[in-house]
């Protein structure tokens, strides 16, 4: 029996998608004069953060852009700021451990028009370990330590909406409800369906951050990033054939 044809799809918008994926390879970095780079005072007592989340959570994104520990994300971050001529401070590499365990990481996406059909899936990321071969070739630890990120995808932006991250013997039924609670109630949601999702691997296939909590600042970062490349442009296809 021979197998069926695949379907061809053709793009639409391949000027546009073309620019978007030139964008997307832009080292461009850019940094807007009138953000928040020093965190406001909280009006309660004791120590006052010295910088906003803003300013943690663009360092934490040039780390993972570049895949660097903290202090070359220090030296690399005070380097765009002398030559875009900003005399801002730069936190220091424990400032920027600490911050990351309970930093809120702002996920910019676009709202969708009409109901939010929403996709989801998840996929596992490596946090330790190098397998089973690795190990019975060059000894070393057997067991690896995963953790699993459950995304809500919306179907028409393709932009991450909701994110969660587990152990890895959790499967995407029992994080549904905590997926669509991060969902504005006012937002109607269409449909729940499942799709496949790996790009964030793209950024790394494992996790730098060994503390669970900074794993999941480490994690939403990288959402975030990908919305944003998400946010240049997507293909529009149809089948041809």
């Amino acid at each position: 029996m021979s197998r069926p044809t695949p379907p061809t799809y053709k793009t639409r918008n391949w000027p546009s998608y073309n620019e978007a994926l030139k964008r997307r390879g832009s080292l461009t970095i850019w940094f807007d004069p009138e953000m928040s780079w020093e965190a406001a005072p909280t009006g309660r007592r004791g120590r006052q953060q010295s910088y906003s989340d803003a300013a943690i959570q663009t360092c934490l994104s040039m780390k993972v852009l570049f895949g660097m520990a903290l202090r070359q994300t220090t030296g690399f971050v005070e380097s765009l700021l002398r030559l875009v001529g900003l005399e801002w401070a730069v936190p220091d590499f424990s400032t920027l451990s600490r911050r990351q365990k309970t930093l809120a990481v702002n996920i910019p996406y676009r709202s969708s028009k009409g109901p939010l059909h929403l996709l989801v899936d998840s996929t596992g990321i490596k946090v330790e370990g190098e397998g089973e071969w690795h190990a019975r070739k060059h000894g070393g630890p057997k067991r690896r330590v995963w953790r699993k990120l459950h995304l809500g995808i919306d179907e028409q932006t393709l932009e991450v909406r909701a994110v969660e991250i587990t152990g890895s013997n959790i499967g995407d039924a029992p994080v549904l409800p905590d997926l669509l609670d991060q969902i504005p109630e006012d937002e109607e949601i269409g449909s729940v369906t499942a799709t496949k999702m790996h790009c964030v691997k793209l950024l790394g296939q494992r996790l730098m951050a060994r503390d669970f909590d900074r794993q999941i600042a480490e994690l939403q970062v990288r959402i975030a990033i990908m919305n944003g490349y998400t946010a240049l442009g997507i293909p529009v296809t149809e089948a041809v054939g």
